[in-house]
């Protein structure tokens, strides 16, 4: 079996008795068993002000468990690897976006500034394969443009910035590993580094590494299309006519629940929205907003999503004092000034007051859940959820930016569960979809949203759509639904036959080879 190596600067550290016990208390998910992040400072370790800023990382997992031949992982402390002549992987994990990790504000999030002056050297020497794992949430590599400035905050131009700091630290650039989860980013490289003659490019590689997580917990799923469309036909009484989640309170997501309430479209759906304080700055001012964890899998967490406490208090808000107060507040956050939202005809009177407290009034919208205080967007979800509406309207975790498509579990799982569905989404990302083997809906869906780069012409079509699709009874939906049965069997069993992540294990293991030896 053959080996693949990782070199962790805080291997031993971790194993110390003492702290040990502080990450086994306050940081269980670190990996490997327990190890601290490589390329970080240790201030989170005794102080719950800082988090770490390299925390989370895929690559270890994916080729220890889901790649056609088995590996044997071995992990040392950069020390001894070093000590015994050994090149190996440093894997930089990441946490956030860019400008956590690598934006240079500050020593600790400024790239490569935390690795070991031992094991710089051995980079320098040419024996180690840096990997810098960003394939959680597909960040642009170019972030500096207003869309996705506006999407997802002031980010750096990540290809700047390594091979900046690779060019400061004497890092040979041919050694680096770029792992990402956008659809766009590989290509948009490849052009970067022709037009500023880059002669050594890192090694850019896409990891598409929702399309197996969520395929980690899919082995319930025994029914068919067949089965679908049956339990359909035979419950038409209680169908929705679509699903509609919204766990976390971004305001691109809320205008468009707030959209679907002026067009009088929410009741049509399974649709969940709840306001947690967290998300009431006027009123709860004292909620310490700096600090948001993520925990494992099944465990709670400290984060923007909705506790049952947030459930009880929105079934109240009728009856709150300061109801006042959080309608202005959401009136003015939705003005097209910060959202970019709102500014056309069609969607102008979506940000009235008048339809900010209607929509208000009818929280909390619940589907399966009352709260959405564990994280569990990738395990323990339930099927009904889909058998029970005909189609899903997703609002994928980006929606701004034209830089990026990335693909979260909430496609995936429309997939997995033979349900059409339009998406509030970066541009282009029903174009990625063909492109990587799947089928799309046209024309039983308009698309055309997926070409629009205005987001208020996109949102326009999209609602305009939803409107349309909406306006169909039950049976004539479910006649149009039947008729994608193709599609529909094609895309799941292009999802549980296909080869992506296989290709990208393929390609990074190619680069290891080749420095690893």
């Amino acid at each position: 079996m053959k080996k693949i190596k990782f070199g962790w600067d805080y291997y031993n550290y971790s194993q110390e008795p003492t702290i040990k016990k502080i990450i086994e208390k306050d940081f269980k998910g670190f990996s490997p068993d327990g190890t601290y992040p490589n390329d970080s400072d240790t201030l989170p370790l005794f102080d719950s002000n800082y988090q770490p800023t390299n925390a989370w990382h895929n690559i270890v997992n994916i080729l220890d468990r889901h790649l056609s031949i088995r590996y044997d992982l071995t992990n040392k402390d950069t020390a001894d690897f070093i000590k015994d002549g050994e090149s190996f992987i440093y894997l930089i994990a990441t946490n956030g976006g860019p400008r956590l990790w690598c934006g240079g504000d500050n020593e600790r999030s400024t790239l490569f500034h935390n690795i070991k002056e031992h094991t710089k050297q051995y980079i320098r020497d040419g024996r180690v394969l840096v990997t810098i794992d960003m394939s959680f949430e597909g960040f642009p590599m170019d972030g500096t443009d207003r869309l996705s400035s506006v999407d997802m905050g002031s980010n750096p131009h990540i290809a700047e910035v390594i091979h900046k700091r690779a060019e400061e630290e004497k890092f040979p650039t041919d050694k680096i590993v770029l792992l990402s989860a956008n659809h766009k980013d590989p290509e948009n490289y490849r052009k970067w580094c022709e037009k500023n003659n880059i002669k050594k490019p890192i090694n850019w590689i896409l990891l598409d590494w929702c399309e197996k997580a969520i395929s980690s917990d899919y082995s319930h799923l025994e029914d068919t299309f067949e089965d679908n469309f049956n339990y359909k036909v035979e419950n038409i009484d209680r169908l929705k006519h679509y699903l509609c989640l919204m766990r976390r309170w971004k305001m691109p997501r809320v205008f468009h629940h707030m959209a679907l309430n002026y067009f009088n479209l929410l009741e049509k759906g399974s649709v969940s929205a709840i306001l947690s304080k967290w998300d009431i700055r006027s009123v709860f001012k004292d909620i310490d907003r700096t600090k948001m964890e993520m925990a494992n899998e099944g465990e709670v967490t400290f984060s923007d999503c909705a506790s049952l406490d947030d459930f009880e208090f929105n079934k109240n808000l009728k009856d709150f004092t300061f109801l006042d107060l959080i309608i202005d507040e959401y009136q003015t956050r939705l003005k097209p000034d910060l959202t970019e939202l709102g500014r056309s005809k069609f969607l102008y009177k979506v940000r009235s007051a008048k339809n900010v407290e209607d929509f208000l009034l009818k929280l909390p919208l619940t589907v399966d859940k009352k709260h959405f205080d564990t994280l569990d967007s990738f395990h323990h979800w339930d099927s009904q959820i889909y058998k029970d509406t005909i189609f899903s309207y997703v609002y994928e975790t980006w929606c701004y930016s034209t830089n990026m498509v990335f693909y979260s579990e909430k496609i995936y799982k429309c997939i997995l569960n033979f349900h059409p569905f339009i998406t509030w989404a970066n541009p282009d990302t029903m174009k990625y979809l063909i492109k990587n083997g799947y089928k799309t809906f046209s024309p039983h869906i308009n698309e055309s949203y997926d070409i629009e780069y205005d987001i208020e012409e996109r949102s326009v079509l999209l609602l305009k759509e939803m409107m349309r699709l909406c306006d169909m009874n039950i049976k004539d939906l479910l006649d149009w639904y039947g008729n994608q049965s193709e599609i529909l069997i094609h895309n799941y069993n292009h999802f549980m036959n296909n080869n992506h992540l296989q290709k990208s294990g393929d390609k990074f293991l190619k680069v290891y080879n080749r420095v690893v030896r």
